[in-house]
């Protein structure tokens, strides 16, 4: 699956450009997950052999990013709440849970949306959280924004530096995915096994 969005991505760039760079980094912002690191990279590698500009690919990167997330924030913040009230009991998410959520948000929210907007696979889902608990929208996108900016100069970048080998390097990037990943499934295995272990013992 991944093998063929990876394909996907990068024949839409190859054939529509700038726009296709725009449109991918729009929808994986959304949730959606075609990758990114990629599709930068290929851009970046394209400037170097002079179809892009480098400066051109950081700033799309960053503002299509930016919208994409934006779009999810709406998502969320429309439609996360109720959704969770009215399902949330069936993983064993309490309103109990969903307060502190939303509390521990208005603490942290901004440095967590900055952190995350730097971290695989869950920086595609930043946004939802960040509406569903309503964080204050001009700081959700200062933070997606800058985030965003730098996601996009690291890989354009790098792809610019690396030319033809960055596919090579990419490959990489699939143990920290995994590596997330894990970290996840860890986290939500924590707990569930707590919230279970709370209802037997009350």
């Amino acid at each position: 699956m991944t093998a063929k969005l990876l394909e996907f991505a990068l024949t839409l760039v190859d054939k529509v450009g700038y726009l296709g760079v725009f449109f991918i980094l729009v929808v994986d912002n959304m949730g959606i997950p075609i990758p990114s690191e990629a599709t930068l990279a290929l851009a970046g590698n394209l400037a170097r052999a002079g179809e892009f500009n480098i400066i051109v690919v950081i700033l799309l990167g960053t503002v299509a990013q930016t919208f994409g997330t934006y779009l999810a924030y709406l998502i969320g913040r429309y439609g996360g709440e109720p959704l969770i009230k009215k399902y949330g009991k069936y993983l064993l998410i309490s309103e109990h849970d969903y307060q502190r959520a939303e509390k521990w948000f208005d603490k942290r929210g901004p440095k967590a949306i900055f952190v995350s907007r730097l971290i695989p696979v869950i920086r595609s889902y930043a946004g939802f959280a960040a509406g569903t608990f309503e964080m204050d929208l001009k700081a959700f996108i200062r933070d997606s924004f800058l985030g965003s900016l730098v996601w996009s100069a690291v890989f354009a970048g790098a792809g610019y530096l690396l030319g033809d080998t960055w596919k090579k390097y990419y490959g990489y990037m699939h143990y920290v995915d995994y590596i997330v990943l894990i970290t996840i499934v860890i986290f939500v295995a924590h707990f569930v096994y707590v919230r279970i272990k709370r209802r037997r013992n009350a």
